[in-house]
């Protein structure tokens, strides 16, 4: 609405406030009808007098049923859905996990450069520079398990879909636990809710081509 009609609507609402204080006319400020005594009745917008809108010149908006952001109820995907741009499969054992290679639309776009700093800013703290596991955070653990030697024989011989499996679910305890439908326990969080498939695959790549 352009501010010249709205100023002339304001300004024919003020006038009739006047006059309702002298009896001459009746606002209902919830319904918006308007009666003036010995001419007839039509309908106005309505003004609420409380509220965060003093002044409203058109309301429709405003008191229709809708509902804000993250405001219940939601409306969510049904159960099981699959997103158009197709969905990761999770798997419950290690087995399964053992058999999976690096997908090959993965393979053609791996960027190092990229990978190392997915590592940096979520692995290096605990795994080290070097990925011997020695980070900045290691001498205040006391308890748990200490970040693994990314170097060490069991993990550069490890299969490819087994590393990728340890990433996702918090490393060997992480997934222990996601295998009997437990909650995690470990220091290690999982990957799987943030970083994206092509990332963690990519962080095996990038592991186990360090002695390559």
């Amino acid at each position: 609405m352009n501010k010249n009609k709205t100023h002339i609507i304001l300004f024919i609402v003020s006038i009739l406030t006047v006059l309702s204080t002298l009896g001459c006319v009746s606002y209902n400020s919830v319904s918006g009808v308007t009666t003036v005594r010995g001419v007839g009745s039509f309908d106005l917008p309505v003004i609420p007098k409380t509220g965060s809108h003093k002044v409203m010149v058109f309301s429709e908006m405003h008191y229709q049923q809708s509902y804000r952001s993250q405001e219940g109820p939601r409306l969510l995907p049904p159960n099981d859905s699959v997103p158009i741009t197709g969905k990761e499969i999770s798997y419950n054992s290690l087995e399964e996990y053992q058999e999976l290679s690096m997908p090959k639309q993965f393979i053609s776009n791996y960027n190092q450069d990229h990978v190392k700093e997915v590592y940096r800013v979520n692995c290096l703290v605990c795994h080290g520079q070097n990925l011997d596991g020695n980070g900045s955070i290691v001498p205040f653990i006391d308890k748990g398990p200490l970040p693994v030697n990314l170097l060490e024989a069991s993990t550069q011989n490890a299969k490819a879909g087994e590393v990728f499996a340890f990433i996702s679910y918090g490393g060997r305890q992480g997934f222990s636990s996601h295998i009997r439908n437990r909650e995690s326990a470990s220091p290690m969080p999982s990957f799987k809710y943030l970083l994206s498939e092509k990332e963690r695959w990519d962080l095996v790549k990038y592991i186990q081509s360090i002695n390559d």
